[in-house]
Formats: C-alpha cells, structure tokens, sequence
C-alpha cells in the first residue's frame, strides 16, 4: 500500500463503510473487506478500566443506544451498549481493538493496510496501540493518525519506525511545525477551496508527504482528487469509488 505514486489511487474505508453500516463496528470493517478497500480507517479510545476500544466519539450517545463519556465507563459498561440499533443492525456490539485487530488478521485481504486514528492526548495509548499491533502482527500495514500534533510527535520521537498522519496545521491541535519533518501522509479536507489546495500539495511535495483527500464520496470528487494528485481517497461509502476507479483502470492494485 505505501509504494504510491500519483498515477494510482488507493481507497480508504472510513470507519468501515459508515454511509450504509454502524461505524467502528466489526459487520462495517467486514463490508469493507467484501468491497475490497486498500485501506481501513478506524478511531481508538481507552475505557476508564484501560482497555481500549474502536470508537470515534468521546461520548457514546451518537452511535450507541446508551449515554456518557467512554472515559467514565468500563469495558463491562461499553459492552452492554447497542451499536448497530440505531442503524438497522440491533445487536452489534462496540468492539475493542484487539477484537478489531483479530478479525483483520484472520479476514481482511493481504493487501489492506490500516489508518488507526488515536483520539485521545494521552501518550498511552499510542504506546498501547503500538504493542497491539505488533503482536497481531499488522504494525507494518499500519499508520498512526491524529489531530493533535503532540500525539504524532511522541510516536515520531519514540517509534521512529511508525507511519504519521496528520491534518493541515490549521486543523490541528497543539500544533508544532517539526510535526511535518517526518509525517508520512497528511489527510486534506475536500472542503478546502482549490487555491488552498494547491498550496498545500506544494508544500507536502516539497517535504514528500503523501497527500489523502476526505471525504470524497462521489466520483466528481474522485475526479477533484486525481487533479491534485493525490494518492489515497478516504469514502464514507466506498462501493461506487472502488468500481470507478476499476473501470479508469486507476486503481492502486489493479
């Protein structure tokens, strides 16, 4: 997945297939194996137990039939919670990592890598999250991303053989510009105005920073990407994506 170059496009699954499945779920990131995503995007988050779980919000109240912050409940709280009722799939539960990592070994393709988002400020849970995906074995399909520039920092300074992902630096938090001395690929809103874009993949050029745009979720964004050159398109629904690119025969493995 990381050999890229600007004639090829790889598509990302944002927490799974978000459009049309329960996000950060385990029936999403099976979907997005169906369909046959070249990357999987998901967010991590430890409980007050310390036991860390896919999740994106730091409350549970929007994906989940119950109330409250992740922090202030245990894994035993979180388990109990519906995270598929309220998108037509009762019964689904919030997975925890390892959960998640388990299943992408055992079912995912050979070539999908991963984007791990870490929501959190906490050093620990980049390290966590980095013990974890060495013992599954998927450290090296992976890349670490974040909002908070710190967060990345640690992992540049400590794991200096991680992948980084960062924002714009107007869209990150704490943000210091070392950050992008080593940042391996920076995520650019599709809602930025072309002018900005421009001046962005100049400066990510110039640093050799992959440029990933999100979310593009037409093929008339699609079509915007390719412009800018970018390497990696992040889809809430990435079915119709994935066979338009096929069909143009830009597609990253095909």
């Amino acid at each position: 997945m990381w050999d890229q170059n600007k004639e090829k496009l790889g598509v990302t699954g944002h927490r799974g297939c978000k459009a049309y499945m329960p996000e950060n779920t385990l029936i999403s990131f099976r979907e997005a194996f169906r369909l046959g995503v070249d990357v999987l995007e998901f967010d991590i988050q430890l409980t007050r137990d310390d036991v860390m779980i896919v999740m994106h919000d730091s409350m549970v109240d929007r994906t989940t039939d119950g109330t409250g912050s992740v922090w202030f409940k245990t894994l035993e709280e979180v388990k109990t919670l519906d995270a598929g009722v309220k998108f037509g799939f009762p019964g689904e539960r919030v997975p925890t990592f390892e959960e998640a990592l388990e299943c992408i070994a055992n079912e995912a393709p050979a070539h999908m890598a991963l984007n791990v988002e870490i929501k959190e400020q906490r050093p620990r849970v980049a390290d966590v999250a980095i013990e974890l995906l060495e013992k599954y074995g998927l450290l090296e399909r992976s890349v670490i991303a974040s909002f908070d520039a710190q967060t990345l920092l640690y992992v540049q300074d400590h794991y200096p053989h991680v992948k980084t992902q960062g924002q714009p630096p107007v869209k990150m938090k704490r943000y210091d510009p070392r950050v992008l001395d080593r940042m391996y690929g920076m995520g650019v809103p599709m809602s930025l105005p072309d002018e900005e874009i421009e001046e962005l993949v100049k400066m990510l050029d110039e640093k050799g920073i992959e440029a990933w745009g999100y979310h593009a979720d037409s093929r008339a964004a699609a079509e915007r990407c390719m412009k800018f050159g970018f390497t990696n398109i992040t889809a809430n629904d990435p079915h119709d994506l994935i066979a338009y690119l096929d069909e143009i025969g830009r597609r990253i493995y095909k």
